[in-house]
């Protein structure tokens, strides 16, 4: 026999020994490994909820000073710009129509001083349904006080493009949506 395939014929054998001897050594690392799979599982989950609870933190920590009157504060905008700003931008994304808003005269109970608006809407349930969500979701304080929906018939025309330059085809629609008059109260704390 050459040396080559004695040389060949070891290999093999050895080979088929490592084998288990590899499994049988490492089969005790198993339960090991096992428990630090649990533990990274774990550590990633605090890491998420920690992660959460950092931002929820600084939701409050804007809402505070969002809200709060500090004696060397000088506000660059007004609450009302803040807020119309606001309510406009949620009305545009939600493809709702903003009628009107009224505010109320602020009233001052100790260090609260509370921000009052009559605002009256037109859209549709689900679109109203987004915007108080808007409000829960705002870095501005609101309550909302109450609401009166109602529905609203609306007749309004489609219009077909006409061939040959002729003009456009109105056909009228029936659309159906609500009218929303919602009274929020928005706050400002005095730092006292």
């Amino acid at each position: 026999m050459k040396s080559g395939e004695s040389l060949l014929i070891f290999m093999a054998v050895s080979a088929i020994a490592v084998v288990p001897t590899d499994i049988l050594y490492t089969s005790r690392f198993v339960p090991r490994f096992k428990d630090i799979e649990k533990q990274r599982i774990v550590i990633s989950n605090q890491l998420a909820t920690a992660k959460i609870v950092s931002e929820n933190l600084n939701h409050v920590r804007d809402l505070v000073y969002r809200n709060m009157e500090f004696a060397d504060q000088k506000d660059s905008v007004s609450q009302e710009f803040l807020l119309f700003d606001f309510l406009t931008s949620c009305v545009n994304d939600l493809k709702m129509r903003l009628v009107s808003v009224r505010p109320s005269q602020p009233a001052t109970i100790g260090r609260v001083t509370t921000y009052g608006y009559e605002i009256s809407l037109e859209g549709d349930f689900f679109s109203f349904g987004e915007l108080c969500s808007k409000f829960e979701n705002s870095r501005k304080v609101m309550s909302l006080i109450s609401f009166e929906v109602s529905q609203v018939s609306r007749e309004t025309a489609a219009e077909i493009p006409a061939k040959g330059g002729k003009s456009p085809v109105a056909i009228p629609q029936n659309r159906r949506g609500i009218s929303i008059r919602l009274h929020i109260d928005t706050y400002r704390v005095r730092k006292g």
